[in-house]
C-alpha cells in the first residue's frame, strides 16, 4: 500500500471514529433531555414542622401514594402511582390489595381538574378518562369557592350537595414520606354547616396539589404512606 492510500486510509478511520463519538454524544443528551422532560413534573406538599413553620416537599412522577380503604370492614390498601401527565392535568396507575387485586389507569383532563364538581370515588378496574368529572383530587372549581366557606359538589351518581369549611377547620395529618412521620397542612369540608355532617373529606391546603388526603362517606380513605 503506499503512503498515500495509507494516509487516506487512517484519515478515513479518524472520521469514522469522529462520527461514532459525536453520534454517541447526541444520543446522551437525548437521553438526559429525556430524563429532565420526564422528571420535571411535580406536586407541591406543605409539611409543617414541630415549631410552626412550613416546607415544601415535592412529589414527582414515580411516586406512589398508599390510602387505606375500610368499607365495611374490608380494609385494603388503594396505591396511587403518580405518572407524567403530558397534555393532561394529573396521570396516575392504580392498584388496589382487594382480593380482586383491581387496577387501572387514570388520566384527568385540565378541563376537569379547573372546573369538575362530580367526582368518581369506585373503581372497578381498566382505564378511566375524566373531562368532566375528578377523583383523588379537589377540583379548582371547589378549591376557590373555599373563601366562601361552602361549595357544591356531586359524589358519584348521588344529587349534588353543598359542602362547608367549618370554623375549626384546620388539620395536620400524619403521613409517613419516605420512611419518615411527616405533617401536612389540610384543611376539612363536611356536608352540615356546623362540621357535624356524615360526609367529611381532609384537602391538602394549596390549590396546585388540592390532593384529598382523607374522606369519611360511611366508608373511609385515608393516605397513609407516600412511598
Amino acid at each position: 500500500m503506499s503512503a498515500h492510500s495509507s494516509f487516506l486510509h487512517l484519515h478515513f478511520k479518524q472520521i469514522t471514529f469522529m462520527k461514532k463519538q459525536f453520534i454517541l454524544f447526541v444520543s446522551v443528551m437525548l437521553l438526559a433531555l429525556c430524563s429532565v422532560a420526564q422528571s420535571s413534573f411535580t406536586l407541591p406538599l406543605i409539611v409543617k414542622n414541630d415549631d410552626g413553620s412550613s416546607v415544601f416537599y415535592d412529589l414527582k412522577t414515580g411516586d406512589k401514594l398508599v390510602y387505606h380503604v375500610n368499607a365495611g370492614g374490608n380494609e385494603y390498601e388503594f396505591i396511587v402511582t403518580l405518572n407524567d401527565p403530558g397534555e393532561n392535568a394529573l396521570d396516575f396507575n392504580y392498584e388496589m390489595t382487594n382480593s380482586s387485586k383491581t387496577s387501572g389507569h387514570v388520566t384527568i383532563s385540565g378541563n376537569a381538574k379547573a372546573n369538575a364538581t362530580k367526582y368518581v370515588n369506585y373503581f372497578r378496574g381498566g382505564d378511566l378518562n375524566f373531562t368532566d368529572a375528578i377523583t383523588v383530587w379537589l377540583s379548582n372549581k371547589n378549591f376557590s369557592d373555599m373563601p366562601d366557606r361552602k361549595t357544591v359538589m356531586q359524589l358519584d351518581n348521588n344529587a349534588p350537595e353543598t359542602f362547608y369549611r367549618p370554623e375549626n377547620d384546620d388539620v395536620s395529618p400524619v403521613v409517613k414520606i419516605k420512611g419518615e412521620d411527616k405533617k401536612l397542612e389540610a384543611f376539612i369540608i363536611n356536608n352540615a354547616a356546623d362540621g357535624n355532617g356524615k360526609k367529611t373529606m381532609w384537602v391538602h391546603g394549596i390549590s396546585s396539589n388540592s390532593l384529598i388526603i382523607k374522606m369519611d362517606m360511611g366508608w373511609t380513605i385515608v393516605l397513609k404512606e407516600i412511598r
